[in-house]
């Protein structure tokens, strides 16, 4: 005769196998979920309290994903169709890699001004999106998220009007600060400061005395911008008479603006050029050809070298226009172009060991986006976040 097992003792079975599970190190613990998709990691907010605090513990956002600094660095390709009909725009994400190419998600953003293209800028795992004053949209493409940032106030008569938006992230503080300038149209009048998740003033005004010490008035060239180790950098007109070209530095620990250099004479057009991290050093990249590019990297001495160099021996393999967009870790630098047409790929350039690779981002036919030319935005180095916006 068989005697049925009493509900008590396989209660008490239940409760030893859930106390074998709450004992797994807590170091272990983190080393696992430091390692999983962060759409996974997500999932894992729901499993406890302690599973959930340790997600959102500083620490682990600035460490994840555990073990990037040895991966493969990647980018990510941003396709996006304009509905003018529903006044949004559809952002397709990819992340393609030597293999396979993944897709992200989906994000819509509201289309504010069908006639103007939206400036986005990636810093540390996050996106910034807008123009000018109407900037204000911050999204987390690995967690498909977006929040939107309080509107800057200006006064609408003519003498305030120009509104540029820079986005940085200050890695001693852990805080993604977005830096407003307000522009009559001559010079730049007044600085506000937006730092992502602040629960008192959402735009803080720059104090005088941390402008410029030395008083320098200066207007702003473009949107255009880059951030490394807590420093925005940008292009502005200097000097007496605004004639002269300089980069301009805007300092996100200690919230101040000042000038750092001036542009070196042969650098040509600036509406061709982009602001680029190059090894930690500010570098701005222009295409100066078809198939020449030209880089200008300044040192933190404030000293010019260029580096020259060109992708003609490779023109066989190339339909498109490509423009340099940024670099990766490796010291590459990657090349895409600006538009989806009949297929998309990334170029990455080797200048140390003038060696090139094509990487082709496979798109599936069901995108309807790939028969209107649609325009590409690509972010160089990215890395996933877990932050929660």
């Amino acid at each position: 005769m068989v005697t049925p097992r009493s509900k008590k003792r396989k209660r008490k079975n239940v409760t030893g196998e859930r106390n074998k599970f709450v004992q797994i190190p807590l170091k272990l613990v983190t080393e696992i979920l430091g390692r999983l998709p962060v759409k996974s990691v997500a999932r894992c907010l729901l499993v406890s309290k302690t599973w959930a605090k340790l997600i959102s513990s500083k620490r682990f956002i600035k460490s994840f994903p555990f073990g990037s600094s040895t991966s493969q660095p990647r980018v990510l390709v941003a396709f996006i169709d304009i509905d003018r009909r529903k006044k949004q725009q559809d952002w397709y994400l990819f992340s393609p890699s030597s293999s396979s190419t993944s897709f992200m998600s989906c994000l819509t953003f509201p289309l504010l001004d069908p006639e103007r293209e939206y400036n986005a800028h990636y810093v540390n795992g996050l996106i910034s999106l807008g123009y000018g004053q109407e900037q204000q949209f911050i999204t987390n493409p690995s967690a498909g998220k977006i929040i939107h940032l309080p509107s800057v106030k200006i006064r609408t008569s003519l003498d305030e009007q120009i509104v540029r938006s820079f986005f940085g992230y200050d890695s001693v503080h852990d805080q993604y600060k977005v830096l407003c300038l307000k522009e009559k149209p001559q010079i730049s009048t007044k600085h506000q400061v937006h730092t992502l998740g602040a629960k008192k003033k959402p735009w803080r005004a720059i104090q005088k005395c941390r402008i410029q010490k030395c008083r320098i008035r200066h207007r702003t060239f473009s949107n255009r911008h880059v951030c490394i180790d807590g420093v925005v950098y940008y292009v502005a007109y200097t000097g007496a008479d605004f004639s002269q070209l300089s980069l301009m530095r805007f300092h996100l620990k200690s919230v101040s603006v000042n000038l750092f250099t001036s542009l070196p004479p042969g650098i040509g057009p600036l509406h061709f050029v982009t602001l680029i991290n190059y090894k930690g050093k500010v570098a701005l990249s222009a295409k100066t050809s078809t198939y020449k590019y030209e880089v200008w990297i300044v040192d933190q001495d404030a000293v010019w070298s260029k580096k020259s160099f060109s992708i003609e021996p490779w023109k066989d393999l190339i339909q498109l226009s490509f423009h340099i967009t940024g670099t990766i870790r490796t010291g590459e630098f990657v090349l895409a172009p600006r538009h989806y047409s009949e297929g998309f790929s990334v170029i990455y350039y080797n200048p140390d060991t003038n060696s090139f690779r094509n990487t082709k981002v496979e798109v599936n036919e069901d995108y309807e986006f790939k028969r209107r030319g649609t325009r590409a935005i690509v972010f160089s180095d990215y890395v996933e976040s877990v932050r929660l916006l």
